[in-house]
């Protein structure tokens, strides 16, 4: 009775929260609130668990997992690779042939380090691996498709290896793991060749924390602080990967703070501190390497700092991995709305079992999603209803992938306590993620395409006189969450006919002298162009480029 009125308490609280939020941000529409309502409802429902406090479940409910020890792995790397096997087909999209043609062009592995394929970037264990790829594999999509798909698989095993030390169940490990695999949020990550950087950082990430259980399990022998010197490298290289990981030392600080009935001050102090440093040095080291701490622009508003939105819509995206554009066009409103149904059953079924959870844990998984969405609020980055942006979500919700497990585990083995619940968790997920694979295949299908046309009306241009600036128009952004051609076609067409690109606003230009500018698609109409310039059109009813306007006419 308790637990639901928790949950009436946690209605009233979003309700209000709603109305709040179309207050201060009313560009905003409020349907889109309900993507925080499920953080609204777990914390409202834990502050209703903590009151009630903590009820282990009865001993015949704990019974020993039977599985042999392989079968766990085995299991979380098939769900890993699976729903993914379509993505194989996709070939480059947008950014990838930024960062393909930075590893084409560099002379060596210090170089592809040292470069920096957009200027916000400077992610030099990731350009490591496109600068290896352009060599191992002579720089397939494919390639770089299988590489995704492994570092997700393993990441998938390393949730399951550390999900089962820290909730103490390898049961409630593996639930963790396997949901993680074949959640619908990791599609953007895994099929998109770019986020490579970020299935980098989590694996590394998730390698630090592991070793840092370890030595938290080994003690301050000289064995404890060599596995906590492998950690601090782990962390390093999670940011050389991409600068997400910034946020582990305030992970590490909150699993020490939870770390048994009385923390060691001392030791705590020096562990932090030695992430600290390591954070210092690598801020240092872009600073020199790259000239200074280029960065995204940061955008501050009430929303994102005194109530940030980045983990509240990564938490309600993760409980509710809702497809809008798919959903409507696929199935209808009313069937949306039907979906929306077990997602909220869901929903209630993991506010119930918070009460299984005790509350150092609870705290733990909660701060984790925080902790780890710092990057994003300053970015002001979250994910939309089409699921795109949802590779910033990758690392954060590793915290609601543990705290499913430990529900899961808290409830008892059988078959009517959870495992009936986790198999439908994960079921419709998986189902989910596979139908969320197909508008990037058919994204990668439209990007060859385009290539392919803008290569042909070349050499057609070229056949007739000199090329020496190319505008191009109509080019698709995005197509369901797809990033087609939001940025890089130039690079595109310099790796297929190996002319010098640059990039317009409005516009995409080709220019054999790299030519760079800003023109605006009324400017350009206006203008008169010169010999060698010309403007072409991508028309996708017939998936040609037809020639606007032609220099010197």
């Amino acid at each position: 009775m308790n637990q639901w009125a928790a949950t009436l308490a946690a209605a009233i609280v979003v309700g209000a929260l709603v109305v709040v939020r179309r207050i201060i941000d009313p560009s905003m529409p409020a349907a889109r609130s309900y993507q925080v309502l499920q953080l609204c409802l777990l914390v409202v429902a834990g502050v209703g668990r903590a009151l009630m406090g903590w009820r282990p479940p009865p001993g015949e409910e704990v019974r020993r997992w039977r599985w042999p020890a392989a079968v766990p792995w085995c299991v979380v790397l098939a769900a890993a690779i699976l729903p993914y096997l379509h993505s194989l087909r996709i070939g480059f999209l947008s950014d990838d042939f930024g960062l393909a043609a930075a590893a084409h062009e560099a002379s060596g592995p210090l170089e592809a380090m040292r470069s920096a394929a957009f200027v916000t970037f400077y992610r030099p264990v990731s350009m490591l691996v496109w600068w290896a790829g352009e060599h191992l594999w002579a720089g397939a999509p494919a390639g770089y498709h299988v590489l995704n798909l492994l570092l997700h698989a393993g990441n998938s095993l390393l949730v399951y290896a550390l999900g089962r030390r820290l909730i103490g169940s390898s049961y409630g490990g593996f639930l963790a793991a396997v949901l993680f695999a074949v959640h619908p949020l990791h599609v953007e990550p895994v099929a998109w060749v770019c986020c490579g950087s970020d299935l980098l950082c989590v694996g590394f990430s998730l390698v630090s924390l592991l070793w840092l259980e370890a030595h938290l399990a080994r003690g301050a022998g000289r064995g404890g602080w060599l596995v906590l010197s492998g950690s601090l490298a782990a962390f390093l290289l999670a940011l050389l990967s991409k600068e997400a990981a910034l946020a582990l030392p305030v992970v590490v600080l909150l699993r020490l703070a939870l770390h048994g009935p009385r923390p060691r001050w001392r030791r705590a102090a020096g562990t932090v501190g030695g992430y600290g440093l390591v954070l210092v040095c690598c801020v240092a080291w872009r600073y020199f390497a790259f000239g200074g701490l280029v960065t995204y622009p940061t955008s501050f508003s009430f929303w994102n700092t005194a109530f940030p939105s980045a983990p509240l819509r990564q938490m309600g995206d993760f409980l509710f991995p809702v497809h809008r554009p798919l959903f409507l066009e696929g199935l209808g409103l009313w069937l949306w709305c039907a979906a929306m149904l077990p997602m909220a059953a869901a929903v209630l079924w993991w506010i119930r079992g918070l009460v299984y959870v005790p509350a150092w844990r609870l705290w733990l998984w909660t701060g984790y999603v925080f902790a780890a969405a710092i990057p994003v609020w300053t970015l002001s980055a979250t994910t939309s209803g089409d699921m795109s942006g949802s590779r910033f979500a990758y690392l954060p919700t590793i915290g609601l992938a543990w705290l499913f497990g430990d529900l899961c585990a808290g409830r008892g083995i059988g078959w009517r306590r959870s495992g009936g619940v986790a198999a439908a968790v994960v079921i419709g997920a998986a189902a989910l993620t596979i139908w969320y694979v197909v508008p990037w295949r058919q994204g990668g299908v439209v990007a060859q395409e385009i290539v392919a046309a803008g290569e042909r009306v070349l050499g057609d241009l070229s056949e007739s006189g000199e090329v020496r600036m190319l505008y191009v128009q109509g080019l698709p952004e995005m197509e369901f969450g797809v990033p087609v051609f939001r940025n890089c076609y130039p690079q595109a067409l310099s790796l297929a006919t190996g002319g010098r690109v640059g990039t317009t606003v409005g516009a995409m230009v080709v220019s054999a002298t790299n030519a760079r500018g800003v023109i605006h698609p009324e400017v350009l109409a206006s203008r008169a162009l010169a010999p060698g310039e010309h403007v072409v059109a991508w028309r996708p009813e017939t998936g040609e480029m037809e020639v606007v306007r032609r220099g010197g006419e």
